[in-house]
């Protein structure tokens, strides 16, 4: 029998005696050790060849994947691996895994046997060279047999604690503690463990040693509640050891009577002369006092106000403005600007008296950045990820990574808590501790009697007392059917908010005691507030216009400093919106200079590739689906309707467009329309839940789509064939994120985006009989993924931003080839939840969005001076 530790340092023994040379090379030991991982049923060929040989044709990794299962039969066995087809696993029966040792000793609550196999982290130490997907899915394990493990350990614990044996819960909790030295939670639990054993010197140790770790390798101040307890623990040993004790341990001692009899004429001597030192200091005072006095009471003279616009190298420009996310932050004391930019949307820090910023690594495709209160740290968002950076250029940390928090705002509090957006609609705000691997809560309720749809964009007052935040209101109680926003305030702790200026979002505190906010018109506008009363005082007035302005959700650039200095950022143009044509090298071509928009979203080309449908806004009016011919031919706004439409997708003759419709109530139906507008639109598919990305198959037999990422089932994608079946039927649903299906050219493959790693991630299932084999495309990131029209090539957008290609081979079975990024794409429109992209009919050109000029990021210094002014005509 062969053993296989998987936990801890990896390593395969035998019992009855020594392994073959052979089976221990790194190679056919990383195979074992990804079968042992896999389970009892193994792993498909075509993932192991993706995992093992990621840069390998299709063929050159068949092989190579043979060659190492024949060397480890030949080293341990023919019978060692079970082969089909398709798949591979180990033979139970002449190999031990510890991992599934540990997973069944959980599943029986036989904690104690789980905890001895946990020998340490997953695979500790071993590396897969060049295999991203690999490690990730590995990391994914190790974080799931990590948490099982603590989970073990608290469960003896705490039975050991209930049956009074506090050594023995020490020792449980010093384990615990050992395994995870950063977490706070772990520290907490074994000081009150070593508290309750008598030994609060030792609880107190510990926690000295828990906060210069976390200062050390985090960067960041300690969990206070450590501090706390610390101190309430040291008190209590002090006032012990203080305490009085019985008249007899403590008899009278003449000789120390004596001695301090004899100390007490050089006392008082020594008293004197510092009473003459005192006065003489007092003296000096009060002459150095007169002759300041005068400095402090004349007043200043007003300092100038300078306005000027902030000067990008081209490698460092912002990256464009998106609905949904963030772009800039000053620190409160206005001495840094943080802002998302470069080629790979990276989180990029800029000190005011520099000429370039620094790069934070680890931040690519990061939005929505914020500082700490006291400016020595800077937050930013990624669809469910909260991550704290140092403004050294540190690597960051991940506060939380559940999939509740977007991307629709954040900002850090004195209480020590992060206000942040829910990735949802429907939902309300969410705060969650800064600190590494804390748990977000609800912080916010939406009023749904008062039609409220969405909370975004919080903004917490510096006295700690409420949060500021944008209110979506749906179309059917917004003016005239269309979606509104007003600005409330929210309570602090209890969430209980009110509306405090209508029409307006994204607002910001002034320390001047004013208020920032845009109107939908895209004004910036000012208006005393008092942070006390939580009240609007006065009137507002405009201060600028022309703001840049994110449609639908709401975003703007808009910052301000507690020492007085505003940035925000204009939209030239207007904000202005264009189509180019991008190659695969990244050259960009303008397709029609005379059709700027306001909004662009979801191009999708015709069969013929001779015209594009697309989500449009012109001129302020609802969001509409457009026709125009390639490339300078004319536009016709094919939906008439007020209701917003959006997402086409071109029936397979190219005569008419589905597309997604959201009527004034109810849920978001699928229509189809003719093209050229010769009649109305027709009811495609309704369902009680939204339904989004539409796309029919070839042969126009069916018509996918996905439901709602906040309707049960957080985002499934349904299959219906019109004209024969009633209803439509999930072909991807899990309790995780499906979102973005694309179906090859041929029908036979379905493309999507899943969270189910706690990552997008790009996956390739048979179609329509999806279960058959399941395909990950992408590693460290993906989303928006598109088929080419030979269908030998599958693109997304990777995390870094960039836009990625990946050979697809399917005869005679379905594998990967060689994944290559084309070009830098951050600097293109991109959207989580659809393709912001459309690929031309050869493969070779790809039709994107991009802003039609650079925003303009505007800096006024001294800009409380101004309000002083002003409030004194």
């Amino acid at each position: 029998m062969s053993i296989l530790e998987l936990l801890g340092t990896l390593s395969l023994r035998n019992e009855t005696g020594p392994i073959p040379l052979a089976a221990q090379q790194k190679r056919p030991l990383g195979l074992l050790a990804i079968l042992g991982l896999a389970g009892r049923q193994g792993l498909s060929r075509d993932r192991i060849e993706a995992y093992l040989w990621p840069e390998s044709s299709g063929a050159r990794a068949q092989h190579a994947l043979d060659q190492t299962v024949y060397a480890i039969r030949h080293a341990l066995g023919s019978d060692v691996i079970l082969a089909t087809a398709r798949e591979l696993r180990l033979n139970p029966e002449l190999v031990r895994v510890d991992v599934w040792e540990f997973e069944q000793a959980i599943r029986a609550s036989q904690w104690t046997a789980a905890v001895g196999h946990y020998k340490g982290p997953l695979l500790d130490g071993f590396h897969f060279a060049d295999s991203h997907e690999l490690d990730s899915w590995i990391e994914s394990n190790r974080s799931r047999l990590r948490l099982e493990y603590q989970k073990a350990i608290e469960f003896l614990a705490n039975s050991s604690a209930e049956a009074g044996d506090h050594s023995q819960s020490v020792t449980w909790w010093r384990k615990l503690a050992n395994s995870d030295p950063l977490s706070a939670g772990a520290t907490k639990k074994l000081m009150l463990a070593l508290a309750a054993a008598g030994d609060r010197a030792g609880a107190v140790k510990h926690a000295r040693l828990y906060q210069e770790l976390v200062r050390q390798e985090l960067e960041m101040e300690p969990d206070s509640e450590i501090a706390d307890l610390a101190a309430t623990l040291s008190r209590q040993a002090i006032s012990e050891a203080a305490a009085p004790r019985h008249r007899s341990a403590a008899p009278d001692n003449p000789s120390v009577t004596a001695s301090v009899a004899a100390s007490t004429p050089k006392v008082k001597e020594r008293s004197r002369r510092d009473r003459t030192v005192l006065y003489a200091v007092i003296a000096l005072a009060m002459l150095i006092s007169a002759g300041a006095i005068w400095g402090w009471l004349r007043p200043a003279p007003a300092k100038q106000v300078v306005r000027s616009t902030l000067a990008m190298d081209s490698t460092e420009a912002m990256a464009p403005g998106a609905p949904w996310s963030g772009r800039v932050a000053i620190s409160p004391d206005g001495s840094r600007l943080a802002y998302i930019g470069g080629p790979r949307s990276q989180l990029l820090i800029r000190a005011r008296n520099q000429l370039h910023a620094i790069a934070v690594p680890g931040t690519e495709g990061a939005s929505t950045p914020f500082f700490s209160p006291d400016g020595s740290k800077v937050g930013f968002l990624r669809v469910k990820d909260v991550q704290i950076a140092s403004i050294n250029g540190a690597p960051p940390i991940t506060v939380t990574d559940t999939l509740l928090t977007g991307t629709a705002g954040a900002s850090w509090g004195p209480d020590g808590f992060i206000y942040v957006d829910a990735n949802t609609n429907g939902g309300g705000l969410l705060r969650v501790e800064a600190k590494p691997g804390a748990k977000p809560s609800w912080f916010t309720v939406l009023d749904t009697a008062s039609g409220e749809f969405d909370h975004t964009w919080p903004d917490v007052l510096p006295n700690g007392k409420g949060v500021l935040f944008t209110i979506r209101f749906s179309a059917k109680n917004g003016a005239k059917g269309r979606t509104s926003y007003a600005i409330a305030v929210a309570d602090i702790p209890s969430g209980k908010h009110r509306v405090i200026v209508d029409d307006a979002m994204y607002a910001r505190y002034a320390s001047s005691g004013h208020l920032l906010y845009v109107t939908g018109n895209k004004t910036l506008m000012v208006v005393p507030f008092d942070q006390s009363s939580m009240k609007v005082t006065g009137e507002p007035t405009v201060l600028s216009e022309g703001m840049r302005l994110g449609l639908l959700g709401g975003s703007a650039d808009l910052a301000v400093s507690a020492t007085g200095t505003l940035v925000y950022a204009t939209g030239a143009g207007q904000g202005k919106q264009e189509l180019v044509w991008v190659t695969r090298d990244g050259r960009a071509q303008v397709v029609d200079p005379e059709w700027p928009s306001d909004y662009l979203g979801f191009p999708a080309l015709s069969p013929d590739g001779k015209r594009l449908a697309v989500a449009r806004v012109a001129n302020a009016e609802p969001l509409n689906i457009w026709i125009k011919r390639l490339d300078r031919g004319p536009g016709i706004k094919l939906t008439l309707e007020g209701n917003d439409n959006f997402g086409p997708a071109w029936t397979p003759d190219g005569r008419s467009v589905t597309f997604s419709s959201a009527p004034a109530t109810g849920a978001t139906d699928l229509l189809t329309e003719r093209a050229d507008g010769g009649a109305p639109a027709v009811m495609q598919l309704r369902e009680k839940r939204n339904l989004y990305n539409a796309g029919w198959s070839p042969d126009g037999k069916w018509l996918i789509s996905r439901t709602d990422v906040s309707s049960p089932g957080s985002g499934d994608i349904l299959a219906i064939r019109p004209g024969i079946d009633t209803a439509p039927v999930p072909v991807v649903a899990t309790t995780f994120t499906e979102v973005s299906p694309a179906l090859s050219p041929n029908g036979r493959w379905l493309a999507y985006v899943s969270n189910e790693t706690g990552a997008d991630e790009i996956y390739v299932v048979p179609f329509p009989n999806t279960s058959a084999g399941k395909w990950a495309i992408s590693a460290g990131g993906g989303t928006e993924p598109l088929w080419s029209h030979r269908g030998s090539e599958l693109f997304y957008r990777a995390a870094s931003g960039d836009l990625v290609a990946v050979a697809i081979n399917t005869n005679p079975r379905f594998s990967l080839g060689r994944s290559a990024a084309l070009f830098p794409a951050a600097g293109f429109t991109s959207l989580r939840f659809g393709p912001q992209y459309a690929v031309a009919p050869d493969d070779r050109r790809f039709l994107m969005i991009r802003a039609g000029t650079p925003d303009k990021l505007i800096v006024v210094e001294n800009w409380f001076e101004e309000l002083r002014t002003k409030s004194r005509k």
